[in-house]
């Protein structure tokens, strides 16, 4: 073999030896990365919406009993709770609490159900003494929204799975007018810095004409107990609040018609409104025959329709004779 011959051999044996010895490396695809899926938590509103669709416990009675003195605004109402509790639609233990501005819810249950403990009487007032005045109004309001929310605390717990207790099952405001008063006083005395001492010198007619009240601050404490009576509802609690008339103004002059005496805005947070009134019967000679009716007029009725305008006797009373007591067979019965 030539020496090119021999030197080309030796070059090809050479780069074999090279060839074998290096590690063939394969190629790979690049590897896609793995992004771990997010755990997603339920929106609050998600679990809301759960809720709501299966609740069964929410009340929509939220009534006002409107009308004079004495024409069985309360009884009315404690009337229909009694006769719930003895005919077994609600328990023998479950309760009516009357928030009793005016001893009027006091006065009514000792004379017709005596001691009984399915009705029990809240007194709100707080007294003060060492000023002229005899009400500690900003004490007063506190204890009202104590004694509510420990309403709306009682309510929540009776609803809790496996309850067995007594539960609330009306809770009734009386002379809701007076609270009204409340709110106004303070709004007067405190909230505006006036530098009145007490409600007889807010009242004066020098500070009443050089002042212009914020009834906004008046309306915000009113509404306050609206906001928890609302809740009450949402807990299957039926509320009412009963009131007295006033006459209607307008232009600084009365219209000769009546209208209830609270917060103008309530008829419109109010579902339905029972207006109590008294008729004396008088035969065809125009005389009266001793026999008075009283009645209620279904003056709203926004959750029963038919109910509207409608009318019913409650109490007959006819000289010589014995009272007859009906009762509201629409409350009694829960067709509100």
């Amino acid at each position: 073999m030539s020496g090119f011959g021999a030197m080309k051999k030796e070059l090809v044996e050479e780069l074999e030896k090279i060839v074998s010895a290096t590690q063939v490396v394969e190629e790979k695809e690049p590897e896609t990365p793995v992004i771990p899926t997010p755990v997603e938590s339920m929106d609050p509103l998600e679990a809301e919406l759960m809720e709501i669709g299966t609740k069964k416990n929410k009340s929509h009675i939220f009534c006002g009993l409107v009308g004079h003195e004495n024409v069985g605004k309360s009884g009315t109402a404690m009337d229909a709770h009694m006769y719930c509790v003895e005919n077994k639609t609600y328990g023998e233990d479950d309760q009516m609490w009357v928030l009793d501005f005016d001893n009027g819810g006091a006065a009514c249950r000792s004379a017709h159900w005596g001691d009984s403990p399915n009705i029990r009487v809240w007194n709100p007032w707080m007294m003060q003494s060492d000023n002229r005045t005899a009400y500690d109004y900003p004490a007063t309001h506190d204890r009202i929204m104590k004694i509510c929310m420990f309403a709306l605390k009682k309510a929540k717990e009776q609803n809790v799975e496996g309850y067995t207790g007594p539960r609330i099952r009306n809770f009734l405001v009386t002379a809701l007018d007076q609270f009204d008063s409340i709110c106004i006083n303070n709004m007067k005395i405190y909230d505006m810095e006036t530098g009145a001492k007490d409600a007889i010198e807010a009242s004066k007619h020098i500070i009443n004409t050089k002042i212009g009240w914020n009834w906004n601050i008046r309306s915000t404490r009113f509404h306050q107990l609206t906001a928890i009576c609302r809740q009450l509802n949402d807990q299957g609690v039926n509320v009412f609040w009963e009131t007295h008339l006033s006459p209607e103004v307008f232009a600084d002059k009365e219209t000769g018609t009546w209208r209830p005496k609270w917060e103008k805005q309530t008829d419109n947070n109010l579902n339905q409104i029972l207006w109590f009134s008294k008729e004396a019967i008088r035969n065809d000679d125009g005389k009266k025959t001793g026999e008075v009716r009283y009645n209620v007029e279904f003056y709203k009725s926004k959750t029963n329709p038919s109910l509207q305008n409608q009318s019913r006797t409650i109490f007959v009373t006819k000289v010589g004779e014995s009272p007859t007591w009906h009762g509201l067979p629409e409350l009694r019965d829960q067709i509100l």
